[in-house]
C-alpha cells in the first residue's frame, strides 16, 4: 500500500495542486490529510474546494478548523496567544468559504484510524488536551516527547503535523510528520509531502519535496492585502 501524506496546507493552493499532481503520478492508493486545510494563505474557498475532489481521500480537522468550526478567542490575551490581527483574519478567510466547504470540514473527525497490511495507523493534527485545546509540543521532538505526546493513541504508526517541521523517527510507535505543505518558511519554493509504503512487515518513508512558484502566492497576498497578511509573510514565508 502506499500512502500519500500532507499537512497544514493552509489555504496555499499553489502547492496543494503541485503535490497532488505528484503524488497522483506516483501512484499512490490513499491521500492523507493529517489538518489545517485553512489559515494562513491567500486561497480558502478554492482550498477546500480543490481537495474535496481528490479521490480516496482520508483527512482530518487541525487547530485552524477548529477555529472554524468550534471556537475561536476574541479578546486577547488568550489561551491561544492569538492577537486581534490574527482573529481579524480567521474571520476574513471563514466569511469567504461556502456552505459546502464548512459542511465539508465539519464532515472530518478529529482523529481517525485505519488498518492497512496489519498495521494500525492514526491521523490525527496534534495531541489534543482534555480541555479542547491542542498539546504543540517542541519544534523538534525526540521519540520521547513523541511517546509522551502520543502516549493515548493505541496505534503502531503515528500520522500528525500542526509544527510544520518534518519529523520521521521511531519510539514505541513510528512517528511521521512530512512537514507543512503550505508554508514554505526557509524552504521557500518547496511543497512538502512524503509517502509511506507499507508492504506486509516492511514500512519505509519517501520523502517529496516539490519546487513550486511560492512568490505567486506571495504577490496574491499582497494584492488582496488582508487582515495580519504582513506578519503571516514574515512567520510563514520568510519574507
Amino acid at each position: 500500500m502506499k500512502l500519500g501524506v500532507i499537512t497544514d496546507i493552509h489555504n496555499n493552493l499553489t502547492a496543494l495542486k503541485v503535490i497532488i499532481e505528484k503524488l497522483q503520478q506516483l501512484d499512490c492508493d490513499k491521500i492523507i490529510c493529517c489538518g489545517d486545510i485553512i489559515g494562513i494563505g491567500p486561497f480558502p474557498e478554492e482550498t477546500v474546494q480543490y481537495l474535496m475532489q481528490i479521490p480516496n481521500l482520508i483527512a482530518v480537522r487541525g487547530n485552524h478548523e477548529k477555529y472554524l468550526l468550534d471556537e475561536m478567542p476574541t479578546e486577547y490575551p488568550n489561551e491561544e496567544n492569538m492577537g486581534y490581527e490574527e482573529m481579524k483574519h480567521h474571520k476574513w478567510e471563514h466569511g469567504l468559504l461556502s456552505k459546502e466547504s464548512v459542511a465539508f470540514l465539519r464532515s472530518l473527525p478529529y482523529q481517525t484510524s485505519f488498518n492497512c497490511e496489519g498495521h494500525m495507523l492514526t491521523v490525527v493534527h496534534c495531541r489534543m488536551d482534555y480541555d479542547g485545546h491542542y498539546k504543540g509540543g517542541k519544534k523538534n521532538p525526540s521519540a520521547d516527547d513523541l511517546d509522551e505526546m502520543f502516549d493515548n493513541v493505541n496505534s503502531d504508526i503515528v500520522l500528525y503535523g500542526h509544527n510544520h517541521c518534518r519529523n520521521i523517527c521511531k519510539g514505541n510507535k513510528f512517528y511521521i510528520n512530512v512537514g507543512s505543505l503550505g508554508c514554505p518558511g526557509v524552504d521557500k519554493n518547496i511543497a512538502r509531502a512524503g509517502i509511506v509504503n507499507i508492504d506486509n512487515s516492511n514500512i519505509d518513508v519517501e520523502i517529496i519535496d516539490v519546487e513550486y512558484h511560492a512568490d505567486e502566492v506571495v504577490r496574491a497576498i499582497d494584492e488582496i492585502n488582508y487582515p495580519d497578511a504582513e506578519n503571516i509573510k514574515r512567520y510563514f514565508y520568510e519574507i
